[in-house]
């Protein structure tokens, strides 16, 4: 019955909810910034990055990485991009798994000499899945000149990019092609997929600087 007591408790009540929501509005700025950061200047704070970009596959990456000769960081970045480590993942077109491998390209591997896998991989098994791609991004990565042919290889296709790079007349009378820039890659998926690649390189490197240590 004394209305002038509970007023003053009603109005802390509200400055404590304008708080609350004025704290809730900066958090949100906060994960605005970061996100627009790792777009724009490849680096953001480490506890929003690890959730941002977790690292799933971390021994699986590093053994077929060890028996294949790549970057384990190469190799996490195109399973981010191609699949976002789901090793469920299906495309419209047929490529399955973490690194989204057609089937056709899996028995081509599995039927070469040096392939030291399974004969009949199962694609949606992690393990094989990533021996799988991370094999063929070694044959890719020695049969072009960089890292970002090889990549737009792996995308399109290793006779599309040999059309391109013959179009930029970068394919040598040795038959040896060299380089090809982002810029010259007429499929916007290809070029996005590359830059993709190239960024979240960096960020699992930035991220995860022990991931992959002996």
């Amino acid at each position: 019955m004394h209305p002038s007591v509970s007023a003053p408790g009603r109005g802390r009540g509200s400055v404590r909810s304008g708080l609350a929501l004025a704290c809730l509005a900066l958090v949100g700025v906060a994960v605005v910034i970061a996100v627009v950061g790792t777009f724009l200047h490849g680096r953001v704070p480490l506890g929003i990055a690890e959730r941002l970009y977790p690292l799933h596959y971390k021994a699986e990456i590093a053994a077929a990485a060890g028996r294949h000769g790549v970057d384990p960081y190469l190799v996490a970045a195109v399973v981010k991009a191609e699949s976002g480590f789901d090793p469920d993942a299906e495309s419209k077109a047929g490529a399955v798994g973490l690194m989204q491998l057609m089937p056709t390209t899996a028995d081509w591997i599995a039927a070469r000499d040096d392939w030291q896998g399974a004969a009949k991989p199962d694609l949606r098994d992690p393990a094989q899945n990533l021996d799988l791609g991370t094999y063929y991004l070694a044959f890719l990565l020695d049969r072009f000149a960089d890292v970002p042919t090889a990549l737009a290889a792996y995308n399109a296709g290793q006779g599309v990019v040999e059309e391109w790079l013959a179009a930029r007349g970068t394919v040598p009378a040795g038959g040896s092609p060299t380089t090809l820039l982002p810029a010259d890659i007429p499929f916007p998926e290809t070029r996005g997929f590359v830059e993709r690649v190239e960024r979240f390189r960096g960020l699992y490197r930035q991220t995860y600087p022990k991931a992959f240590s002996p």
